[in-house]
């Protein structure tokens, strides 16, 4: 059976207008043409046509978005705590009367059904916004009783907590919008100004983002988006004198070219990186809710997540049974157009990005594991690809060791929790796990020798606002959301005054 694409004809008045904007940077408060004159083309992973432009940016609208944002920043850390909040909150009000408006962008842009992207990926703009909103007023410093050896001398010592400037964000394509909430909310909280630099990929809802971002009040400047090249704008960011930090969602490879970069002038960084990230199931969980939370886990977005839970451990007693379960759910899934209300799995972003995963499935089979589902290979117009089961897998194996960003499970045996451990730590990265079981003591005891930044319990590892996102080694350093994510954008600075 051939796939049929999107319908474009038949997608909203609103949403038409937005595919149809001309080519724009979000500068200043405003929409305006880049310097280039150059346009990168947006196809429909569902219908691989081309839908819309994004301006191709250069050095010299950094140059000009870094001044606006470097202009804003000394009235916008001045602007009073509360009017802060008050202006984060409007901004998520605005977000959400506009939530239809900006799930089918997200939905057309990255091929995510429309059920996701409105119901998951809104629900996480809008708690991390919403979130952030409460912090301006409870940014604080600490009286500190000050002992120093000078006798007859009095001091007063305390700590204030300062907003670091001009901050650069540069944001993946999987899940747009919300990585645009999750930098931009606590940069502004905290009293910093920012440039946003999109996926070439996909970044139209973040356009829209930044002028609802006007219309809730915002000054001019405190927010904008400049969309282009990670190799032009995303290295202009990254080496600008003005840029005081860089919060970076992305690849490793990525990561550690910016760090780099970063480092030439000493930057504060934050990087949020790759993962590989286990998933341990014993045999005492109750099988059907762990399969539906481990298929969620790594089938969702078509795998495009960068905690995917892609290895799967599974207790050796438990193996044939659940491999059976995973490849029934699997197969039962209904691939289609993020449009379409039945779809269960959209496609994947781009036509380069199915290729890279069924290269990783094609190695797979011929280092000896076996694809127990479907042919993962969907015919279609767009970037369709099937859940895979991979069973038999071996640590060896490249498609166990890389991150393949896709629809893609591999499995193997264990035989007691501490060879569970051994398998989940076997990786450079450290994102996030899950551990599946009935038995709670045995939760809490491999908790504290899984190394990664999280770890779910019984359920998928779905963010959390106030809850810190992040790893450890190749996954990165840094956090996103909770109070750890506001720090990120906070100088502390300490204050020592002789009063005698």
């Amino acid at each position: 059976m051939r796939l049929p694409g999107n319908n474009l004809d038949s997608i909203s008045p609103a949403a038409r207008a937005v595919l149809d904007r001309g080519a724009a940077l979000f500068v200043g408060g405003e929409a305006i043409p880049s310097a280039t004159g150059a346009e990168i083309p947006v196809y429909d992973p569902s219908s691989a046509r081309q839908i819309s432009v994004l301006a191709d940016g250069g050095a010299e609208d950094v140059d000009q978005a870094v001044a606006a944002a470097a202009a804003a920043f000394p009235r916008w850390r001045a602007t009073a705590p509360a009017e802060r909040e008050r202006l984060l909150w409007r901004w998520a009000a605005l977000i959400e009367q506009n939530a239809d408006l900006l799930a089918e962008i997200e939905t057309i842009d990255v091929g995510m059904p429309l059920w996701m992207s409105r119901r998951m990926e809104m629900g996480a703009t809008l708690g991390a916004i919403r979130y952030m909103a409460g912090w301006p007023t409870k940014i604080a410093g600490q009286t500190v009783d000050v002992g120093v050896p000078i006798p007859g001398s009095q001091f007063v010592g305390y700590t204030v907590r300062e907003p670091v400037g001009v901050v650069a964000a540069i944001i993946p394509w999987n899940v747009p919008m919300m990585m645009a909430a999750w930098k931009i909310a606590p940069a502004v909280a905290a009293g910093c100004t920012i440039v946003v630099k999109p996926s070439e990929v996909a970044g139209l809802s973040v356009l829209v983002l930044a002028d609802l971002a006007r219309q809730a009040g915002f000054p001019d400047g405190v927010i904008n988006v400049v969309t282009g090249k990670g190799s032009v704008v995303g290295q202009a960011l990254v080496r600008h004198k003005d840029v005081a930090k860089v919060t970076f969602t992305g690849s490793t490879t990525t990561g550690v070219a910016i760090a780099t970069a970063a480092a030439a002038s000493a930057k504060k960084v934050t990087l949020e990186l790759g993962g590989k990230s286990p998933q341990i199931l014993f045999a005492d969980a109750d099988l059907n809710s762990a399969i539906d939370g481990i298929c969620n886990g790594i089938f969702l977005h078509s795998g495009q997540i960068c905690v995917a839970g892609s290895r799967l451990y599974v207790e050796r007693p438990a193996l044939d049974e659940v491999v059976e379960k995973l490849r029934a759910w699997a197969d039962s899934r209904v691939v289609g157009p993020g449009l379409v209300p039945d779809t269960q799995i959209g496609p994947v972003v781009s036509d380069t990005q199915k290729a890279k995963i069924l290269g990783y499935l094609s190695g797979a089979g011929q280092e000896g594991a076996d694809i127990v589902t479907a042919d993962p290979d969907v015919d279609g117009d767009g970037y369709y690809l099937r859940p895979t089961v991979v069973a038999n897998a071996t640590p060896s194996m490249q498609v166990v060791r890389e991150e393949v960003f896709g629809p893609v499970l591999t499995v193997a045996a264990f035989d007691d929790a501490d060879e569970a451990v051994a398998l989940a730590n076997d990786t450079d990265y450290g994102l996030s796990a899950c551990v599946w079981t009935s038995n709670l003591a045995t939760a809490h005891r491999i908790i504290p020798q899984i190394r990664s930044g999280k770890v779910a319990v019984n359920t998928d590892p779905l963010p959390y606002p106030a809850l810190p996102e992040g790893g450890r080694r190749a996954s990165g350093y840094g956090r996103d959301l909770g109070q750890e994510g506001l720090d990120g954008f906070l100088e502390t600075k300490s204050v020592l005054i002789r009063t005698a």
